[in-house]
């Protein structure tokens, strides 16, 4: 309790205290920094990683079902059935271009940009291939629209679903890279909430002493002195 004693100037403690209440604001402001990137974060996970997920789940559902429409096309001998399978497999098409449009939107790092414009040259390659199975077998030639669906298409199909597993397998290591800074931050905001809590008791025991010192001070009565 010495040491209260011997502080006698006010400036001195209000340096003190001046100096733990700068740490507690600096403390806060960075809490509130850190606050913000965690939910930045956690937005980029549902925006450009979680909904583009979606979209390519959407994209590769659309391919299967074109691939099958295709076979039914080749299969069917009614003119009718034959147009409507066409409007689905164009329709289909044509929402798998809007999808991709979407997903081009979002952010991507380098190595989803690469994999978007391989997409994209055996998209090309793709539709067609398509088209021309669809024509021969409007034009009755099944024999040549199958042999080319079992070959080119089968292929130009498989070489097409490469890239879009690449994209969904980068959108999973992003996502988890996201959350792993994420997690850091909060394990930082922890740390200093501790810190503000610890300066904070430090303010109160200081406080408390000085004013235990105050109180010992005033009680102390000036002693009379005469001169022999």
């Amino acid at each position: 309790m010495n040491w209260a004693y011997r502080i006698t100037k006010r400036d001195k403690v209000a340096f003190a205290l001046g100096s733990v209440f700068a740490i507690i604001i600096l403390a806060n402001w960075f809490a509130s920094y850190s606050i913000g990137r965690v939910s930045n974060q956690f937005s980029e996970v549902y925006h450009d990683r979680l909904v583009p997920s979606l979209v390519i789940s959407d994209v590769m559902e659309r391919y299967y079902q074109n691939r099958l429409t295709l076979e039914d096309h080749i299969l069917s001998g009614s003119a009718a059935q034959q147009d409507s399978l066409q409007q689905l497999v164009e329709a289909n098409t044509m929402e798998i271009e809007a999808l991709i449009s979407q997903f081009e939107k979002t952010y991507l790092i380098e190595r989803e940009s690469a994999g978007l414009a391989t997409y994209n040259k055996e998209f090309g390659k793709l539709v067609a291939v398509q088209d021309r199975i669809l024509k021969l077998s409007s034009e009755g030639e099944k024999a040549q629209a199958e042999h080319l669906y079992r070959t080119e298409g089968h292929q130009a199909f498989l070489h097409l679903l490469e890239p879009l597993h690449e994209l969904i397998k980068l959108q999973g290591e992003v996502g988890k890279e996201l959350y792993q800074s994420a997690d850091r931050q909060v394990k930082t905001l922890k740390v200093l909430s501790y810190l503000v809590i610890g300066m904070s008791v430090f303010i109160a025991l200081l406080v408390a002493t000085l004013l235990q010192a105050t109180r010992k001070l005033n009680n102390i009565k000036p002693q009379n002195f005469r001169m022999n």
